[in-house]
């Protein structure tokens, strides 16, 4: 699958005059990997994308693959502060799995650049940097993993593979960097609403005898949800009091 287009994280200012140099440079090195991947990103091409000289980049930096590690552990760190978040208070299995969809669905496209870059390039960095990236995953699924299971154990859900299941449940909602944009007709809200009922589906939730839906479920609605996420990108790790998130518009 060819890469998409880079978009500007919502929580950027759009002129990159307005930002400090270091910030500058992150952003450029940001779009860069996602545009071109990692490997085909020079630290030449960082310079020239962020206005700056090569020697004066190295004034800002260290290195590309520092950036790249910096990248992934920033950004594993605020989706599970987000998805632990939104699933405080919420016991419910199916109640849990809606939640985390919500949270990483909503991440995915309020932070589609990143997150494209964190999920695409763990093949890129150091044995080191891999091992700890690896173990901010592994902590992060194992929310995942434990919705799934308490699932199982109650009956709500039916699947045959509890690994392969989480795998293709994470997969499918990782896609959404691939293909969002602010541009089009569906609000983050509702592509994440939609993600919730098809994982739903997919592990065979039902409440009463009937097929689960995200909406007739108890915990934070999608609004709270993706305000969790804004409050994260803002670095305030706080929520409005009315639950209020922008939403963009998106496109496939």
């Amino acid at each position: 699958m060819p890469r998409r287009q880079p978009v500007a994280r919502a929580a950027v200012p759009a002129d990159p005059a307005k930002l400090p140099t270091k910030q500058r440079i992150e952003q450029a090195a940001l779009q860069l990997f996602a545009a071109k991947g990692f490997e085909g990103t020079g630290i030449r091409d960082i310079a020239d994308q962020a206005g700056l000289s090569t020697s004066a980049l190295y004034h800002y930096m260290g290195s590309k693959d520092e950036l790249l590690v910096a990248f992934m552990v920033e950004s594993m760190t605020e989706l599970t502060r987000v998805a632990l978040a939104a699933l405080e208070g919420v016991e419910d299995p199916a109640a849990q799995l809606a939640a985390l969809v919500r949270a990483h669905v909503g991440f995915h496209t309020l932070d589609a650049q990143r997150s494209l870059v964190a999920d695409d390039e763990l093949r890129a960095v150091s044995d080191a940097a891999f091992t700890k990236v690896m173990q901010l995953r592994d902590g992060y699924e194992q929310l995942w993993a434990e919705a799934l299971e308490r699932g199982k154990r109650s009956g709500e859900f039916s699947y045959a593979d509890a690994r392969i299941t989480r795998l293709a449940l994470l997969e499918m909602c990782n896609g959404v960097a691939r293909w969002y944009s602010d541009r089009g007709p569906k609000l983050p809200g509702e592509i994440a609403d939609c993600f919730a009922d098809l994982a739903l589906a997919m592990v065979g939730a039902r409440r009463d005898g009937q097929p689960a839906r995200a909406a007739d479920l108890p915990g934070r609605p999608v609004r709270e949800i993706l305000a969790l996420v804004e409050a994260e990108l803002r670095g305030t790790g706080d929520v409005a009091p009315d639950g209020a998130a922008r939403e963009p518009r998106a496109a496939r």
